[in-house]
């Protein structure tokens, strides 16, 4: 089966979709979506890097020892940054994550807030959007690098 998974494309309809909900009013959405666009934003340099895939091109589900597992949402990649950043040091990915130094804005963002009433979802859109920007920025970058294809 070929690759279907494709999350440079993925992570910038998520952000272009982020922004015109956000110019409509549309925060609570806006906020999931720009959490998804920087999800697959990091997805998308870590796959690149060489980081072990499934035959749908998504991360594998049990990564090789010493491998963090990095199919997470964002939040709980956050948590995990340092090992990403180890992870991909080596090969050429360190240019890269210093690239989005705000990606710990999205430790509390959750895909939970998708049930939650709009008052409930943390006040965090421009933080999430700081951040979400700086991977769509990265992205561009890598991309004129010739690390994503």
């Amino acid at each position: 089966m070929p690759s279907t998974v494709d999350f440079p494309l993925a992570a910038k309809r998520h952000w272009r979709d982020a922004i015109l909900l956000e110019a409509n009013g549309r925060m609570g959405n806006a906020g999931q979506l720009y959490g998804f666009s920087a999800e697959c934003g990091v997805k998308a340099l870590l796959v690149a890097l060489g980081y072990p895939i499934g035959p749908d091109g998504s991360p594998v589900k049990k990564p090789p020892a010493g491998t963090p597992k990095v199919r997470e949402h964002i939040h709980q990649l956050v948590c995990i940054i340092g090992a990403i950043n180890s992870e991909i040091a080596g090969r050429g990915g360190a240019k890269y994550t210093a690239m989005f130094p705000n990606i710990t804005k999205f430790s509390n963002w959750s895909i939970d807030h998708r049930y939650l009433a709009d008052a409930a979802i943390p006040n965090s859109l421009p933080a999430w959007k700081l951040a979400a920007e700086e991977v769509m920025r990265m992205l561009d970058t890598a991309s004129l690098d010739g690390v994503l294809k």
